[in-house]
């Protein structure tokens, strides 16, 4: 609590505030696999200003009535009163008919062109660290007409010059008709995207109390920054108190730690 009384805005609440504000209403949206905060984004739309959005779950469920969160995106219990159950591998084939409008995605590296590696760290033939694999991120990344990828830790150890390894594909590995889809990056400091005509990374915003030039300073290669950047609106105080329900034990503050 701050001095008066409200809930203090923390950085995973900025996150999720962010990560909500890019459904639009009737939206058919889809996380997957360890996806807390895109669980707490999308609830959160729902009860705002996307009460009509499709909710598509990684643990199957459609349109679920989400109560509170758990470590797993995948916990049965997120499928409390669902109005029916959908195969992630029907994923594909809502995607492959233009009927998903966003994805939430993670990544453990993301560079310049918006390609991200889920795969391994270094050599793929002799990986220093081999990591669990994009699952349906080369299918559904460039199809998408909206992937958000959400990051907690910025530094130049995720936002590098070159992945490793493209699990899912930049601009620079698209079609021109996919590069016209939307790709927005929303880390724990900013939130950037890729609207110019190169298809690079540029800063979109940053976050309450951090600078333009501390985010260069955590990317490892040239952000496009505007000469001005505004500061990612906080959390209404709607907005807080609906996180706190779905969350009461503070499962959204893991990832960051």
């Amino acid at each position: 609590m701050n001095s008066e009384g409200t809930p203090k805005v923390e950085i995973p609440d900025i996150l999720i505030s962010a990560m909500a504000q890019e459904i639009n209403n009737y939206d058919t949206v889809l996380h997957g696999v360890s996806s807390p905060l895109p669980v707490l984004a999308m609830s959160v739309a729902r009860r705002t200003h996307a009460p009509d959005m499709a909710y598509v779950s990684g643990a199957g469920g459609v349109d679920s009535e989400v109560e509170q969160i758990f470590p797993s995106s995948f916990d049965p219990r997120l499928n409390r009163r669902c109005v029916a159950y959908f195969g992630l591998y029907e994923a594909f084939d809502l995607a492959q008919r233009g009927e998903l409008n966003l994805m939430f995605l993670g990544a453990a590296q993301i560079d310049r062109h918006g390609n991200t590696n889920l795969s391994v760290i270094g050599d793929p033939d002799h990986p220093k660290v081999q990591l669990p694999g994009g699952a349906a991120t080369a299918f559904l990344m460039p199809i998408t007409p909206k992937v958000v990828i959400w990051i907690t830790r910025h530094s130049g150890r995720i936002f590098v010059k070159e992945v490793d390894f493209v699990t899912g594909q930049g601009y620079n590995h698209r079609t021109e008709e996919q590069r016209e889809n939307e790709l927005v990056v929303i880390s724990n400091l900013g939130v950037m995207d890729f609207k110019n005509d190169a298809r690079v990374m540029q800063l979109r915003s940053v976050h309450p109390g951090v600078s333009r030039e501390a985010i260069q300073e955590k990317t490892g290669f040239e952000l496009i920054i505007p000469s001005r950047v505004p500061e990612t609106p906080e959390p209404t105080s709607e907005v807080l108190e609906i996180i706190r329900q779905l969350d009461p034990e503070g499962v959204r503050r893991a990832e960051f730690k």
